[in-house]
């Protein structure tokens, strides 16, 4: 039985033993974990393919972010939602090598982080039968659909999300429910918008030293390039999940972007595939150009100098920057 160091030995190390396609069903699973998965196995075999059947897909926020990965992974990414009843419970994984299989197994843990990492959960997995699990994914997927081809409306999740006037005072933070919702002020307590970090974090020039001759220069950074920052209490562990953990940052209007809590301190959220990914679409939602400085009054003449962050679990997050109309 397999009790510690699950994500090495049950999704990398089969990998590294020429494993070069995993077939998953797994009850609950994430699109933050599977982005992960995917960028971790391509730093060990470029070309290695996952194909995931979620076997309880009541929660499907994350949608939006799965078909990000189809569209960035190709063919590499193939997730199904199972459509049929009764759910799938099961937690099983097999590896494939060239088409033969290789080695597989089963347990208590979901496609996720909080299944795979110990300091969340505690879960087992124990060797299993290759060609039975893959028998049990092919019998399901005649019942399942592929998730680009479904349609899931997810506005039913920015119910509680209130439309706002106005916005929090000049660097403040504000709870509208404690622990799940809260408003963060982009201002600092002066009333500016800092000149060379979070909305404008790409506009400062990075020292590069030259290791051979030690000149140092200054070079401008891709001025899209851009975090949101945290302030107060929704710094603390919590709310937003430890530094090494990935979410999926949902917005009001349909965008999601793969993040992490980042910074000493924990003082802001970083998107991971690319800093730039935050600061272009706000500067689009601004009506501003792309790599554009942005101003107070920029954010005036939009509406409001905040933005809504609200808790769906541990790996999805809402964020809320629209303007309730007059």
């Amino acid at each position: 039985m397999i009790t510690n160091d699950l994500y090495s030995k049950i999704l990398l190390e089969p990998a590294e033993r020429g494993g070069d396609e995993l077939f998953i069903v797994s009850g609950y699973a994430s699109a933050t974990f599977a982005r992960r998965h995917l960028k971790d196995l391509s730093e060990r075999k470029e070309d290695t393919k996952i194909n995931l059947i979620i076997g309880m897909p009541k929660n499907t926020v994350d949608h939006n972010a799965y078909l990000q990965l189809h569209t960035e992974f190709g063919n590499r990414f193939r997730g199904y939602y199972l459509k049929s009843t009764p759910p799938v419970h099961s937690k099983v994984f097999t590896w494939f090598n060239s088409g033969k299989p290789q080695e597989a197994y089963s347990g208590s843990a979901n496609y996720s982080q909080y299944g795979f990492f110990e300091d969340k959960q505690r879960n087992q997995m124990v060797s299993d039968n290759s060609i039975e699990i893959k028998n049990f994914f092919d019998d399901l997927l005649s019942s399942s659909i592929f998730m680009p081809h479904a349609e899931i409306d997810n506005s039913a999740v920015f119910y509680r999300v209130q439309k706002v006037h106005g916005s929090v005072p000049a660097g403040g933070v504000e709870w509208i429910e404690l622990g799940k919702t809260v408003r963060i002020s982009f201002l600092d307590k002066k009333g500016m918008l800092p000149p060379v970090s979070g909305l404008n974090w790409g506009q400062r020039k990075e020292k590069r030293i030259n290791k051979g001759t030690g000149e140092v220069k200054y070079v401008l950074r891709e001025k899209n390039q851009a975090y949101l920052s945290l302030k107060g209490d929704v710094r603390e562990e919590g709310f937003l999940p430890k530094m090494a953990y990935n979410f999926t940052l949902l917005t009001d209007d349909n965008a999601s972007f793969d993040c992490v809590v980042a910074q000493e301190g924990r003082k802001a959220i970083h998107s991971t595939n690319d800093n730039s990914e935050l600061g272009r679409y706000f500067r689009k939602r601004l009506g501003l150009e792309p790599g554009a400085f942005v101003t107070v009054e920029d954010l005036e003449r939009y509406g409001r100098t905040d933005y809504t962050l609200s808790k769906i679990d541990d790996e999805n997050f809402l964020l809320d920057f629209s303007v309730k109309p007059n």
